[in-house]
Formats: structure tokens, C-alpha cells, sequence
């Protein structure tokens, strides 16, 4: 105890005879106050940054992911028009026996379509082309069924088909190709170039 009180003698010393003028300056407390209030700020604002950029980077994320459901699913129902189609020329729309008939029902592709059952951003596709499709969906195979039990002539059973096929080629598909083109056109703001996939599609 006494060599830590011989030590700390000189030093209290110095204390006792330091300047301590500046710790009663208004200028000292000042200075400090703006950098403490500075480091806060670049503190918050730097948070804020990062924030924003993490909203974008998921919105960005989520527009990506929208524009490739919603192109599969075009290319999907597309595709099924065209087999519906064919199926109204060959088979649908002639008087032919229940048996042929149902030996050539159409085998349609609808796995993008459950598929987007299970995809939160399904709600985030516009309600009209979720509808339409749907509907065009549960027309076709009513029609088709009652066709293959006879409710239906072969006539009647295609002028109703056509009508269906004719609606989602003519108006809902250009609409949802333009709905797929706009989420493109927002992508490429951000440099995200998705039709480098198209064209790799269509090799």
C-alpha cells in the first residue's frame, strides 16, 4: 500500500496542477455534444441504407420470381390451347363413338397451375388472369364430359369450346404476355435482363 502511495503521489501532483480550463469551456462540451449527435447520425443513417437496399433487393427478388411464374404459366396455357385445338378438329367436333372419344380425351399440362397454389406470390398475379383461367379451365373439362356422355352434340359441344379457346387466345393470353413484358421492362431498370431466358428458350 505505501509503493501504491508513493506512486500515485507525483500523480496526483500533476492533477493537482493540470489545467482544467477547457473541461468549464462551453466550446469543449459543444464539440464533444456534435460529434457524439454525428456519430449517431451516420449510425442511423448508414441502418437506413442498408434497410432500403434490402427492400429493394426483395422487391427486385420478387418481381423476378412474378415475371418467371407468370411466363411458364402463359407457356402452359398456351400450349393447352393449341392441343385443345387440334383435339376440337380431329375428334371433339366429329360424330364419333363415345369410346374414340374418350381414347383421345386431350392430356393437358396443368403443373404450373397447382404448382402456383403452393406460391405465395400467385396473389400477387392480377386477379383477372387467375379468373379467366380458371374458368376456362372448368369450362373445358365440363364440356368435354358432357360431350363424352352425349349431353352434348358434337356441333354445340365445339361451337361452346371454340368460343372458350378463342376468348384465351384472342384476349386473356396478349394480356397476360403484356403483363409479363411490363415486369421485364422493370427489371432491366435494375440491370436484371431476363430475355436472355426467352432466347434461350427458343434455341
Amino acid at each position: 500500500m505505501k509503493v501504491l502511495s508513493v506512486l500515485s503521489r507525483p500523480v496526483k501532483e500533476k492533477l493537482a496542477h493540470a489545467d482544467h480550463r477547457d473541461l468549464t469551456s462551453s466550446g469543449f462540451w459543444i464539440g464533444h455534444l456534435l460529434m457524439i449527435a454525428a456519430t449517431i447520425a451516420g449510425v442511423y443513417l448508414a441502418a437506413q441504407a442498408g434497410l432500403q437496399q434490402a427492400i429493394l433487393f426483395d422487391d427486385i427478388t420478387d418481381k423476378e420470381t412474378n415475371y418467371y411464374m407468370r411466363q411458364s404459366l402463359y407457356d402452359e396455357v398456351n400450349t393447352n390451347v393449341i392441343i385443345l385445338r387440334k383435339y376440337n378438329e380431329e375428334y371433339f367436333a366429329r360424330g364419333i363413338s363415345v369410346q374414340e372419344l374418350k381414347q383421345n380425351n386431350p392430356k393437358l399440362s396443368r403443373y404450373v397451375w397447382e404448382t402456383m397454389k403452393y406460391s405465395p406470390n400467385t396473389l400477387e398475379t392480377p386477379s383477372y388472369f387467375l379468373t379467366e383461367i380458371q374458368n376456362f379451365y372448368r369450362t373445358t373439362d365440363d364440356l368435354i364430359e358432357k360431350r363424352e356422355k352425349f349431353t352434348y352434340g358434337p356441333s354445340y359441344a365445339s361451337k361452346l369450346l371454340v368460343e372458350q379457346l378463342d376468348n384465351m387466345e384472342k384476349t386473356v393470353l396478349p394480356k397476360l404476355a403484356a403483363n409479363t413484358k411490363k415486369l421485364a421492362a422493370e427489371l432491366l431498370v435494375y440491370d436484371v435482363d431476363v430475355s436472355s431466358d426467352e432466347d434461350v428458350a427458343g434455341e
